[in-house]
């Protein structure tokens, strides 16, 4: 007798698809929203004006984090920032110290590149007659 199948495992969503873009789409519009009203409301009071565009800035984040989109986004700061404590970090001593080779490299090609290229330009001179 075979095992009863189970349904293929997915993410959880508490509203549908539609749902999720409503969200999605209030997100995008309150800002704008928020936006053209500051400047259609004009003669009203500018701490009045700045207030209304940060509730509909602080709404639309809302709508932003309380969609899976958000949720995911969230869920990736968390790993992000889990991971950076893993990280170890150099020391002020060993950074000084790439640095530092890192610019006698540099000036030291340079300088090559410079030469390499001061040697070419007088053998073309050379080679095309045109040598002081």
């Amino acid at each position: 007798m075979a095992a009863p199948r189970m349904p293929a495992a997915g993410p959880i969503r508490e509203s549908g698809p539609r749902g999720e873009r409503a969200k999605l789409l209030l997100a995008a519009i309150l800002p704008i929203a928020g936006l053209v009203g500051y400047y259609y409301y004009d003669r009203l009071a500018t701490g009045v004006r700045l207030g209304i565009l940060a509730a509909s800035f602080v709404v639309a984040i809302g709508f932003l984090a309380w969609s899976q989109a958000g949720k995911m986004f969230w869920s990736f700061v968390l790993e992000a920032r889990t991971e950076l404590r893993k990280v170890i970090w150099p020391t002020r001593k060993e950074t000084t110290d790439t640095t530092l080779f890192v610019l006698v490299m540099v000036i030291v090609l340079a300088i090559l590149l410079w030469l390499i290229d001061m040697g070419l330009d007088f053998g073309i001179r050379l080679v095309t007659g045109h040598a002081g």
